[in-house]
């Protein structure tokens, strides 16, 4: 019995090798993009400048206002905590430490305790004692 060998692959070899041969000679004769297109002068008399506002950054005066200002502006801008919602106290706390905890804010116990006071001094909301039941 005689076998007979297939040349599909040995043509389709072939074929791709023709095709990527064909595309490199094509593509080597295109010139480049930087080449063909001439430098573009600025012409300065048609740029234009805007000016920004500016707000200047206002830190709420309260007491500890220089721990917080010693230690919370160093990551933090003048800013930050008048963007913040009012929250009492337990939640300024748990968020400085945060501050300590998990991004190794340098502030000592005695500066955490401080900046706390200021915090909610100017920010800060008392926790309603009891939830009233919404009017019928």
């Amino acid at each position: 019995m005689i076998r007979r060998t297939s040349n599909c692959g040995i043509v389709l070899g072939i074929a791709v090798a023709v095709v990527l041969a064909v595309s490199i000679a094509v593509y080597s004769q295109q010139p480049s993009s930087s080449a063909s297109k001439p430098a573009v002068k600025a012409d300065v008399s048609q740029v234009h400048s805007i000016v920004l506002p500016q707000y200047p950054a206002e830190i709420a005066s309260g007491p500890n206002v220089d721990a917080y200002r010693k230690d919370c502006l160093l990551c933090h801008t003048a800013r930050y905590v008048s963007m913040q919602p009012r929250f009492p106290k337990t939640v300024w706390q748990n968020e400085v430490k945060k501050m300590v905890d998990a991004y190794g804010a340098p502030i000592s116990e005695a500066d955490q305790a401080l900046i706390v006071e200021y915090l909610v001094a100017v920010k800060g909301t008392s926790p309603p004692d009891t939830v009233s039941a919404p009017p019928k």
